[in-house]
């Protein structure tokens, strides 16, 4: 049942991200950013005329990082929301324990080892080296400096905001038994912070250049990867569902 819910929910958040970037394709970020990443490695000889056109608000990428702005202050406002909840006991902590408690009551030795397995997606050695290998290929494909240098801020900068919201929040860990090994507190998950975020970023290198079907696929699968590694997280008891 844990592994079926898992799979379902992966399909589907990938699947609706298809679908969403194949409706609106101009809301599609790999668009814009790949197409821009594109053509600029194209024309321009240096990726610091790449960097100063990403800071341009007249430009696709420009409006992209100001809507990335919105949503980061957005989504800064409803973890200070969940904090709150947190700090009370109350709110989304009752479905917390819930979860917690119908992932414990499921768990195998079969679904924690597939579990295990998957998780592994997320986990620091294996985001270094899909970084390192997209990188290499990106410099390859193209001969620039700015996609690996892309997806070396994306890598970065998600572990800095990841480790940074840690800290400052410190929730405990889920306190039935974990059944995988974890360091540091709870909120948010290292692992799906840096699977969600890698991912994508290589959805948006491998999509320069391709058609809108391909672009959407990959969106749809990396979006997929990042709700898998979520449910590994939960089910395996070491991460609150919220």
């Amino acid at each position: 049942m844990v592994l079926l819910l898992a799979a379902v929910l992966s399909v589907a958040a990938g699947l609706l991200a298809l679908v969403v970037v194949r409706r609106w394709p101009k809301a599609d970020p790999a668009l814009s950013a790949s197409e821009s990443i594109g053509a600029t490695v194209q024309r321009h000889p240096r990726s610091r005329s790449f960097l100063r056109s990403r800071m341009d608000p007249s430009t696709a990428t420009g409006l992209a990082l100001t809507l990335a702005l919105v949503g980061i202050v957005v989504a800064g406002a409803i973890v200070g929301l969940f904090s709150w909840m947190i700090r009370r006991d109350s709110g989304v902590v009752d479905i917390d324990v819930a979860i917690e408690r119908w992932a414990e009551a499921q768990a195998s030795s079969s679904t924690d080892a597939v579990l295990e397995g998957l998780t592994h997606a997320g986990d620091t050695e294996t985001i270094v080296v899909v970084a390192i290998v997209v990188g290499m290929f990106g410099f390859w494909r193209w001969r620039r400096w700015a996609v690996p240098l892309f997806v070396l801020l994306v890598v970065v900068g998600q572990s800095l905001i990841s480790n940074t919201i840690k800290i400052v929040i410190d929730r405990a860990r889920p306190e039935l038994r974990p059944r995988a090994d974890f360091t540091g507190t709870s909120f948010p998950s290292g692992h799906t912070t840096a699977a969600t975020a890698t991912y994508l970023a290589v959805a948006v290198v491998l999509a320069i250049g391709t058609s809108p079907r391909i672009r959407a696929a990959l969106v749809g699968a990396a979006v997929a990867i990042g709700v898998t590694v979520a449910c590994t997280r939960v089910f395996l008891g070491v991460h609150f569902f919220s």
